[in-house]
């Protein structure tokens, strides 16, 4: 019996760099998952580029632009765990936004 199979938050039981690949369109050997001490301490002065907000569930995927060819993107879940992922910013650039997702910028 699984009790995390809770499809109404949309992610399709996608969870970490398997959601984030979703998300851009990358293959997850794309995504590079990182600390939560590096993560926190890289993005603490960087420029945020967007953020994308679930619409159905309070998790929400922050960007921001960490070198000019790298950026870190920040996953934050429901409960409000933070979960950091590396991702080549020209994987980023111009993506639409998925279904169920909002840029809230």
């Amino acid at each position: 019996m699984r009790s995390h199979e809770n499809r109404s938050q949309g992610t399709l039981g996608r969870h970490g760099r398997p959601l984030i690949a979703s998300l851009f369109g990358v293959e997850r050997g794309h995504v590079e998952s990182l600390s939560w001490s590096l993560g926190n301490r890289v993005t603490a002065d960087a420029d945020q580029l967007f953020r994308f907000a679930h619409q159905r569930s309070a998790r929400s995927v922050t960007a921001f632009e960490v070198t000019d060819y790298t950026c870190v993107l920040r996953l934050r879940t429901p409960v409000g765990r933070e979960k950091f992922y590396g991702i080549a910013n020209a994987d980023i650039e111009t993506r639409p936004v998925p279904d169920d997702w909002v840029r809230t910028d």
